[in-house]
Formats: structure tokens, sequence, C-alpha cells
């Protein structure tokens, strides 16, 4: 009997101090993301929520800019990087990479402009503020203005900036005369009597924002990993997606805004996230066949060298099965 008793306490004992998710240990992984914006929502969600801890894995979000990010993650300093945009760039030129989920598939960017600019033929001669030449908003702005007959390289002049808290100040001061910026730093412009002349949203437009990129060999051998993280971040991803409440709280939080700018940036990018964090094969086509033209290339390489839905949707079929929901 006493030794029954022992045993039993034993077991106790080894069920108090192994964790619930099965994993012994925590496995370090390095995530690349631009900076705690409405982007990195999904992964900041799955962080705050101890998704990440509940696969075995303790996810470090390392702030870095867009193209450092995907240059660490083809060196293998990180796993992960969050910046599909210039992963699918990187991938169109031959870089050993592919996308594995996207967050947003339409931009949240607007062109706002000065109060007296009331339509695209006033924006000759002026100064656009974007953050960087090649850049999501620099591919968008140069886009829309030759669909309207404007060449960005000649009817206006656009200036590479920087970030959008610079871009708004260089609008406000009057440096610039037009800013390519996004929620929040829309509704400061606004406040300050600036108008928004076009709404990307609102355009036909398929790109890549916030999203999961990792290398080729990873995916060959490591896809365990892949499968545990891309699975965690999908319900950041479904988290954000279907329970407002706490993806305000979660947004509030990490970029350290009130509740209240939080909801207007959220309310304002939800019509923009995908259905479930993969993309159709024509909108695959369509983005792939954008970021050629807009980079400069002559050929598109096939989807399958660029993207790889196939551990979302794993993820999507065991989280069904286990009847998970956004909060439970």
């Amino acid at each position: 009997m006493q030794l029954i008793r022992r045993i039993v306490l034993f077991g106790m004992l080894i069920a108090l101090v192994t964790p619930l998710t099965g994993y012994s240990q925590s496995r370090k992984v390095l995530v690349a993301m631009p900076g705690h914006t409405i982007a990195g929502l999904s992964f900041l969600t799955a962080k705050l929520n101890g998704y990440y801890a509940g696969e075995g894995l303790d996810a470090e979000l390392i702030a870095m800019r867009a193209p450092t990010a995907n240059l660490a993650v083809l060196s293998g300093s990180a796993e992960f990087s969050t910046v599909p945009l210039i992963g699918l760039t990187t991938a169109l030129r031959g870089g050993a990479l592919k996308v594995l989920l996207v967050h947003f598939d339409k931009p949240q960017h607007a062109l706002i402009v000065k109060n007296d600019i009331q339509n695209l033929k006033l924006l000759r001669g002026k100064r656009i503020a974007v953050s960087g030449p090649s850049v999501i908003d620099d591919l968008l702005l140069r886009e829309y203005l030759a669909a309207n007959g404007i060449d960005g390289g000649r009817d206006v002049n656009i200036l590479s900036i920087g970030s959008a808290d610079t871009r708004v100040t260089s609008l406000i001061s009057g440096a610039v005369d037009a800013a390519m910026i996004i929620a929040p730093y829309t509704f400061i412009a606004k406040d300050a009597g600036f108008r928004e002349l076009v709404a990307f949203k609102d355009q036909d437009f398929l790109l890549p924002s916030g999203g999961i990129v990792a290398r080729d060999e990873t995916l060959r051998v490591d896809s365990a990993l892949v499968d545990r993280f891309v699975r965690a971040s999908l319900m950041g991803f479904l988290h954000s997606r279907d329970n407002r409440p706490g993806a305000i709280k979660a947004l509030s939080k990490s970029v350290k805004i009130d509740e209240q700018v939080a909801a207007k940036i959220y309310d304002a990018s939800r019509p923009t996230m995908t259905a479930d964090g993969a993309l159709s094969d024509d909108a695959q086509k369509k983005m792939a066949a954008f970021v050629a033209k807009s980079s400069g290339l002559k050929e598109v390489a096939p989807v399958d060298k660029l993207f790889d839905f196939s551990f979302v949707r794993k993820a999507q079929a065991a989280l069904q099965a286990k009847g998970w929901q956004p909060g439970s």
C-alpha cells in the first residue's frame, strides 16, 4: 500500500511539472517584424494569449526594418519574418523563401493630401512622401498614378521620407504636400485638417501585408517547427479577426495606444483581412504578377515556388478537429 501511495504521489508530481502542451522544453523562435503595428496584430495576439507557449514555443518578436527582416530569415538569423510583400519580392528574384500565411490581402494605405488638392490632376508638381523606394506604399502610389495618366517619376516628386510618424510630421509641417500613410496616422492627419484623396483598400489591388515568411530549407528540415508556429499564428489571426474586443485589447497593449484609437484602427483594417490566412490560386497569380511588374521583373515564377499554404490548411484542419474557437 505504501508503494502504491508513492507511485500515485510521484505521478501527481509529474503531472504538475509537465507542461499541458506535451512539450518538455520551450523552444526559442526568432520572428523578425517591422514593429508593433496593425500588420503584426495576429502575432501580438498569439503571444499575448499564450498560443505560442501552448505549442512549446518561446516566440521572440524582434523589431527590424522590413528588408532587413527577410535578410535575417535568408541568412538563418531568424526562423520567420512577418513581411510577406518583401518576402514575395525576394522569392520572385530567386531567393529561397516562401510565403506561408497572409493576414491582409488589401492595402490599408491612404493618400492624405492638403485640403486644397481636390483631385489627382492637382497632384502634378507636388511632393508626396513615401516610406522608401519599392516599399508597399511606393509601389501602390506609382501604380495608381500610372493608371490615371500620371508619371510618378516625372509629373510628381515622390520622396522617401521613412517611418509613418516622420511622413505625417512632414505633411503637417508643410515639407510635403501629400503622404502615403496608414492608421492611426491617417486620423492624426485628418484631425490636423488634411483630407483623404485615395483609400487604397477600395481600389483593385491585391497585396500581402502581415504574414509568415520562411526559408525553403526550414520547410524541408524542420517542418514540425513550422507546423507549430503556423498553428499558433493562425490562432492569433482567427482571434484577431473574429474577436473584436480581444483584438482591440491586444492592439492597445502592444502598440501602447488607448482602446478608443485601437478600435478605430481595427475597424479600418478589418475589411482588408483574408478569410482564413490563405490565398486562392487566382489571387496568388495576380499578386505575384503585380509585384513582379512593380519590381521590373520580366518573368513571374510559378506560384508554387512563391507560396505554400499547406501548413495553414493543416493547421485549420487540426483546430477544427479540436473544436477550437477564438477565446476558448
